[in-house]
């Protein structure tokens, strides 16, 4: 071989080492980001609130678990619940509201049965009494039971039925659209009730998992634990008599959902901070703080004999509520029994006054001077609010 030719070969070696080397370099580098994101995915993980108590130290049986959407809560409960019957034989009971919800209620697991195949192979679902529930097979062996909140009193006389159920799940249950069924939280009471009688035992402990997104403050189980009124936004648990509440937000799935290319077109609106950003749906992120401008006087709201002044300020389109009143305006109003007098006017959530207030708070348009003001005024928009 001459020497041209032995060096053209020497180059073209020297060339496809390096072209190699630059071929493995992107290859480490893409393996180094695969990996990278796989440590930044971080789904959410209930162990923490698993080992809380409640406000009197003792094991909670309501589980209120609150974040934004697809941070993992309701794939991780699942498979908590098929783990617990996998190694204990623990039933499982789904709640819904309406039953043409119950149909479906075997497809919620496909996504963590594909993934985690050694807790079995599939689920099918089975109608009773007409289609009144539901009864989950797990690979053909009893799993659970599917049940909605509309009918609980036909249910009661299958409490027998649901005496091995230890755990029940209700996904869901802050709705985006603010309709809640008529007196929900007194069917939630009923049905848990119904399945916690069942083993031969007048009541048993029965946990119950709510997992919801960031809706709004107002919902009816914020309200019936006095939820809606001591959250702050750096709230990151909270504790009851009988229950525990948990407030998270996941980097993770905001930035995935950010990274989407359908989120990019609606990114400035309202649904999609909800989505990624940690804050509530309905509600503005802004309720305290100082109004300048012109503005009119309403009324007067007397609440736990405290007197707050409601005034419209016309440039910012804010109904403002604050410990400011006036003395002199005849229009007085209360809400409560107790603080009915002479001169007051006793108002309910009939009243077009009472409808003021409701609508500016839905629409983002209410503002207070303080968290006291928040709070009262809070508890006057709970009035009857899911009755």
């Amino acid at each position: 071989m001459s020497k041209d030719k032995a060096s053209e070969e020497l180059v073209k070696t020297i060339e496809e080492r390096q072209q190699q080397k630059k071929i493995d370099k992107n290859i480490n580098e893409t393996i180094k980001k695969i990996e990278r994101k796989s440590k930044e995915i971080k789904y959410y993980s209930p162990e923490r609130i698993l080992r809380m108590r409640d406000l009197d130290n003792l094991k909670p049986a309501i589980y209120l678990i609150n974040t934004n959407r697809s941070a993992g809560k309701t794939f991780s409960f699942l498979k908590l619940v098929l783990q617990n019957f996998k190694d204990s034989g623990k039933q499982v009971a789904l709640l819904y509201r309406h039953s043409y919800e119950l149909k479906s209620c075997g497809a919620i697991f496909t996504d963590v049965l594909s993934l985690n195949p050694e807790l079995g192979i599939s689920i099918k679902s089975v109608p009773h009494a007409n289609g009144l529930f539901y009864e989950m097979f797990l690979d053909e062996v009893s799993f659970g039971f599917a049940l909605t909140l509309n009918n609980p009193d036909a249910l009661k006389k299958y409490s027998p039925l649901f005496a091995h159920v230890d755990d029940m799940i209700f996904d869901e249950y802050q709705t985006e659209t603010g309709k809640y069924l008529p007196k929900e939280i007194d069917k939630f009471q009923s049905l848990y009730l119904t399945v916690a009688r069942g083993g031969g035992k007048q009541s048993r402990h029965v946990n119950v998992y709510l997992l919801g997104n960031n809706v709004t403050l107002m919902n009816p189980y914020y309200i019936q634990f006095g939820i809606h009124k001591r959250l702050r936004t750096d709230t990151k648990f909270m504790k009851g008599n009988g229950w525990v509440a948990e407030f998270g937000f996941n980097e993770s799935a905001s930035r995935e959902i950010k990274s989407n290319a359908f989120f990019q077109a609606f990114a400035d609106e309202s649904y999609m901070s909800y989505s990624t950003e940690n804050v509530y749906l309905s509600d503005s992120s802004i309720f305290v703080g100082k109004l300048k401008g012109r503005s009119k006087y309403l009324f007067t709201i007397l609440h736990d004999n405290t007197n707050y002044g409601v005034r419209e300020f016309y440039d910012d389109g804010m109904m403002y509520v604050s410990k400011n009143f006036d003395p002199s305006c005849a229009t007085k109003v209360t809400f409560k029994p107790s603080d009915h007098n002479q001169n007051t006017m006793m108002l309910n959530h009939y009243s077009y006054l009472w409808k003021n207030i409701k609508d500016s708070y839905q629409k983002g348009w209410l503002r207070f001077d303080d968290l006291k003001t928040k709070s009262d005024i809070f508890d006057i928009l709970a009035i009857d609010l899911y009755k």
